[in-house]
């Protein structure tokens, strides 16, 4: 039996699903397993279910959770190293072998990364720590995150996902990457922007790609929000890097890249040598709902689109026809809009869908037509509310979506043409981070997709942190924005900002 926490939580046995049960159940789990091999204390386990206010039947509830959870490990019966959940004072121990959890796998091929790193081993441990990435399928028990669950070990496991990221990039720049972590640095920074060796990590590789005037905007941004902020000036590290770029200095420089094994020299790494940061696999049709055409694996560069549909389906005196009709009108809104602008719809948690865009074609904008997809699904959620006037539940119109480009790993199954491809990649999971910021009703994108997007939307800073651009519409509109957002004179333009490099998300403005 195997137990996957770094995603939604997922039992397996013999290959296939073991359903788990209600919240209660899923929680209990995956808290244990979380500390696993270790006693639990009971108190700890209601805290951990029912923070704040225990209900009276709360130890009840509790044992027959327990209860019910050793039935459903007991389908591994005849396995010797079988999951066992025992009673033992204080609480509870779930005996396990932590081969058979990811976030213990995880953990193991981050150490090993991480003394590669150590040795000056940076091809091999840029491999294994993006191998170790690759084990996360979106954020940890997001299933439980969606109820409301904010366990302090799920920020720590964040953090220390950031940590090995970071380790990773580390090892990638040192091997001479620079060209090919620089977008997943800047959407990183847009959504981390306080993390200082992310920011000093985009500062070099922005210089190491003959950008030396953006990585220096980088640096002060970045000082400007520390100060802002906190009150606090970087730290010597990042003010040293600053110096360091503005005098070119030689150990700045880029290493030699040393060819991959059975490669001509100087040539670029194969997909599979090393894939994007692998976090949320995403079956998708092409454009149209048509079959992608087959090829093999291959890294490329899409447009993913995220969108949340806030409604008021939750209140359980609604009528669940109600509930339906407006799950379904959101879905189908999100594939035709995405369909329509030749995107692929993806797979759907909860009120959270997906799309990605540039997976089953060769056009280069994608960006734009994922842009456009936004804004369209985001105005017609808003624009005819289901709920308006006739008691029914709806959406209220308040549509978060984000939207960012970067590199992913597409694999097209072998020897079926008709099979959907399998998307995987870190833009997947900058882009559910970046959703968290987007404020209900908005669109934001990502810097790299505004790069990509912007010889057909036209873009603005956003005016609160952590904002970036707003986006006015059509690049047609950018002779007249005044008449676009019914502005005149000097008020008109007295709302745009100069435009200037940025490490931002960016919002669209509705016109």
């Amino acid at each position: 039996m195997e137990f996957r926490l770094l995603g939604p939580l997922e039992v397996c046995h013999d290959g296939a699903l073991v359903p788990v049960g209600g919240i209660a159940k899923r929680a209990t789990l995956s808290y244990l397993l979380i500390h696993a091999n270790r006693v639990v204390a009971t108190s700890g386990l209601l805290n951990a279910l029912w923070p704040g206010d225990t209900p009276l039947t709360a130890r009840k509830m509790l044992q027959n959770a327990v209860s019910d959870l050793r039935r459903v490990l007991s389908a591994d019966i005849r396995a010797a190293d079988r999951a066992m959940l025992l009673t033992h004072t204080p609480g509870y121990v779930l005996r396990v072998d932590v081969d058979c959890v990811d976030l213990f796998h995880y953990r193991q091929l981050v150490d090993q990364g991480r003394a590669d790193l150590t040795a000056g081993a940076y091809e091999s441990a840029a491999r294994v720590l993006r191998q170790a990435l690759a084990l996360w399928r979106g954020p940890a028990l997001a299933d439980l995150v969606e109820t409301g669950v904010a366990w302090p070990e799920l920020a720590a496991l964040e953090n220390a996902r950031l940590d090995a990221l970071e380790d990773c990039i580390e090892a990638e720049l040192a091997s001479g990457r620079h060209n090919e972590v620089l977008g997943e640095l800047e959407a990183l920074v847009a959504t981390e922007p306080s993390r200082e060796r992310l920011c000093g990590q985009l500062m070099l590789a922005l210089y190491r790609c003959g950008r030396q005037t953006d990585a220096l905007a980088a640096y002060r941004r970045a000082r400007t929000r520390l100060v802002e902020r906190y009150g606090l000036e970087p730290g010597p590290e990042l003010q040293r890097l600053e110096q360091a770029i503005l005098s070119h200095a030689p150990e700045l420089e880029a290493p030699t890249r040393a060819a991959p094994s059975g490669a001509v020299d100087g040539a670029p790494d194969t997909a599979e040598a090393r894939p994007a940061a692998i976090v949320s696999p995403v079956m998708v049709r092409g454009g149209g709902g048509k079959p992608a055409v087959h090829r093999g694996p291959e890294r490329k560069q899409i447009s993913a689109v995220l969108l949340w549909a806030h409604s008021d389906t939750g209140d359980g005196g609604q009528d669940p026809a109600g509930v339906d009709d407006v799950l379904r009108e959101v879905e189908s809104t999100v594939r035709e809009e995405c369909e329509r602008f030749g995107g692929s719809v993806g797979s759907t948690l909860g009120p959270v869908h997906s799309a990605l865009f540039g997976v089953a074609d060769t056009s280069e904008d994608h960006a734009v037509r994922a842009v456009r997809a936004g804004l369209a699904i985001r105005d017609r959620l808003g624009a005819h509310d289901c709920a308006a006037g006739t008691g029914r539940p709806g959406t209220d119109g308040r549509a978060h979506v984000a939207v960012v480009t970067g590199d992913a790993f597409v694999r097209i199954q072998p020897g079926d043409t008709t099979a959907p491809p399998m998307v995987t990649g870190g833009v997947l999971d900058q882009c559910l981070r970046l959703l968290a910021l987007v404020p209900p009703g908005e669109v934001r994108v990502s810097e790299a997709t505004r790069r990509a997007s912007e010889t057909g939307i036209v873009y603005r800073v956003g005016p609160e942190p952590p904002s970036g651009w707003e986006a006015l519409g059509a690049r047609r509109m950018e002779r007249e924005p005044a008449r676009a957002l019914g502005l005149h004179g000097r008020e008109a333009w007295g709302r745009f900002p100069a435009r200037r490099a940025s490490v931002r998300s960016f919002r669209f403005f509705c016109c």
